[in-house]
């Protein structure tokens, strides 16, 4: 080993000031003269190196462990002392019982040389494991089976999987980018860059069905929904998303309803061929005109009920329409008046519901508050988030009393009430007008989403 030399003999010592600066600086730093001998260092160096700064003054770098002349640090100081230049190198340090990986920049200084480097050894290994992490993810998003995808700000795609190139039967290459927007149908083009551009304006999410050509002409329906990503410091940074081939789905819909509407037509012819064998057949055997209308009314308003339920192809039925298709018949002059919320009722509950409103007015128009020009009827009801309470009031009638034996209607309102909706109707014959209370489910799943308001009240009142 070289005997140390005296730094005296090759460099001027620091003045305080450029001392202070030296000590004050995060990175390890030393000092070579001419001879690649070390005149000064830090503090930092002086832990990176095992060594005090006094006892390095005038020992050459490679008598130094860890700096040796097979080094890579060895290389660029060799550079540095031919061309004069910045060098920069990352180079494996081992020293003190550790391994350390340095980013080193070594630079002319004065006759000698000058060097600064980083600890880098963390940063390194957080970008493996990023590195290993994102591997992971890719590995996972290439994998899915749903196609997915991710885009910038500009809305051009960066990532798509290999469920996404199937979906659309390109190669990659065609579909990053805008490329992918080249399988959109020109009929869907239009809606499509308008969603994504609402998407990209409001940071939103953004949900989109449209038609895809593939290679070979055919048309796949594809459904497409994006969520906005962001940075770390919360910038927007595009959108991540999912696509789906929804062809087969829409083809059975369309089926379906097709089916439903044959159906429909089907119960409605039905329900006529009905009431027009009924009819015929009381008539050939002599009933009463009375008993053929009450059994024809009673069957119109079981086809008013089918009508609604098959506007709405049978998930259920709006109570406000159902009222309106009901009672309308029998309240030609505009004597019942009707308030309450939106509320949704299944088609069992719906059917059983119409038969009962048309029971109370009909009955209201042959003996209670429909009856007399000065009568009149309210029908309110409130509901809750499983139960919607009807309640029926005539006034302006005749007076009321029970009736002695139980016709059609109280067993209607009665034993068939409570087996379809739960619960039997509570009826109270005031003298001044019957009263009705009628409390039927609220349908669960036919809320019919963002196209009914279930909190706004409505009605009408004459």
């Amino acid at each position: 080993m070289r005997a140390p030399i005296s730094v005296e003999a090759h460099e001027p010592p620091l003045d305080p000031r450029s001392r202070q600066l030296v000590d004050a600086l995060r990175e390890g730093f030393f000092t070579l003269d001419a001879d690649w001998r070390f005149t000064d260092c830090n503090a930092v160096a002086e832990r990176l190196l095992g060594r005090c700064r006094s006892d390095l003054p005038g020992r050459h770098y490679c008598d130094v462990a860890g700096l040796g002349p097979d080094t890579a640090f060895a290389a660029a100081v060799a550079r540095v002392a031919a061309k004069g230049t910045l060098e920069e190198a990352e180079i494996r340090f081992r020293g003190s019982g550790r391994s350390r990986l340095l980013a080193v920049r070594a630079f002319a200084l004065g006759e000698g040389i000058g060097a600064m480097w980083n600890d880098i050894t963390s940063a390194r290994a957080a970008e493996r494991r990023l590195a290993l992490s994102e591997a992971r993810y890719r590995a996972v998003a290439e994998g899915l089976p749903t196609a997915a995808w991710l885009s910038r700000t500009d809305g051009k795609l960066v990532f798509i999987n290999q469920a996404m190139i199937d979906a659309l039967g390109r190669a990659p290459e065609e579909l990053l980018g805008d490329g992918w927007m080249d399988s959109l149908d020109p009929a869907s083009r239009a809606s499509f860059l308008a969603a994504r551009a609402l998407a990209r304006a409001n940071h939103s999410s953004v949900r989109y069905e449209g038609r895809f050509r593939r290679p070979d002409g055919s048309q796949r329906i594809i459904q497409m929904y994006g969520r906005p990503r962001f940075n770390a410091s919360g910038a927007f940074c595009g959108l991540v998303g999912i696509a789906e081939d929804v062809t087969e789905a829409r083809d059975f819909e369309q089926r379906q309803n097709l089916l439903i509407n044959e159906l429909n037509h089907r119960v409605k012819n039905t329900l006529a061929v009905v009431q027009s064998l009924v009819r015929h057949t009381l008539r050939d055997h002599g009933a009463p005109k009375e008993t053929e209308s009450a059994v024809t009314e009673r069957l119109l308003a079981l086809s008013s009920a089918h009508n609604v339920l098959n506007r709405e192809e049978w998930k259920g039925a709006d109570l406000e329409d159902l009222v309106r298709e009901v009672v309308r018949p029998c309240d030609p002059s505009g004597h019942v008046s009707t308030a309450g919320p939106r509320a949704w009722i299944a088609p069992k509950a719906a059917i059983a519901l119409a038969m009962a409103l048309h029971e109370l007015a009909t009955n209201a128009v042959k003996h209670g508050g429909l009856s007399s020009p000065e009568g009149r009827v309210e029908l309110t009801w409130t509901r809750d988030c499983a139960t919607v309470a009807l309640e029926w009031r005539e006034f302006g009638g005749p007076p009321v009393s029970e009736p002695d034996t139980a016709g059609f209607g109280s067993i209607l309102l009665g034993r068939m009430l409570a087996g379809e909706l739960g619960q039997a109707a509570e009826i109270v014959y005031a003298p001044d007008g019957l009263t009705c209370r009628i409390w039927a489910p609220v349908s669960s799943d036919g809320l019919q989403g963002a196209s009914r308001d279930l909190t706004e009240p409505h009605g009408s009142a004459d």
